[in-house]
């Protein structure tokens, strides 16, 4: 009997990225993520000598050449790349993500001011820097969002709900450029 393999198909597939002045709101696909946690220093110590230096304080990124160390808790991480960390110590429970996240990409002069709209964070500019990441919602859905620009920022949303995260970006984003 033959083997079937299913193509990933994102659910942002019927999506198109908008455009408008000061705000581009896209898919950015491509990637993977890996959530890495453990117990004590030498879990830390392992995993360093894996994926390279690491965030020093919850909420805050740090890259590494191609991948980029989220610090999501205290002995937690995600691991954000072109592809996913090498074999890992047996310290690191390893949890691949990739196919349960898409990535948003929302950029632009706009992009705080729409991001300040879906969520209650301080996204100014003083207050969350790049490399700053916060775990907060849009609408009742839980996202995570990383700022990795001056005006460029990534949402992660649940696949399950990414539509929706989709259309709520879309529509303050239209709201903003109207009043342009």
């Amino acid at each position: 009997m033959a083997e079937i393999m299913l193509d990933a198909r994102s659910p942002l597939a019927s999506a198109s990225a908008f455009d408008a002045p000061g705000i581009s709101i896209r898919e950015e696909g491509g990637f993977t993520l890996t959530q890495v946690a453990g117990f004590g220093k030498a879990f830390e110590k392992a995993l360093a000598t894996e994926v390279g230096k690491l965030p020093a304080k919850v909420g805050t990124a740090q890259s590494n050449d191609a991948l980029t160390v989220l610090r999501i808790a205290p002995q937690q991480f995600w691991c954000v790349g072109d592809k996913a960390p090498a074999e890992l110590s047996a310290d690191c429970l390893v949890t691949p993500l990739s196919s349960a996240r898409c990535r948003i990409r929302v950029e632009g002069v706009l992009a705080r001011r729409v991001l300040a709209r879906a969520a209650q964070v301080n996204f100014d500019a003083k207050a969350f820097k790049t490399g700053h990441f916060v775990m907060t919602g849009v609408h009742h859905t839980p996202v995570l969002i990383h700022c990795v620009g001056d005006d460029a920022f990534h949402v992660y949303a649940m696949r399950t709900f990414a539509l929706a995260v989709w259309e709520w970006l879309v529509d303050a984003g239209e709201g903003l450029a109207q009043r342009m």
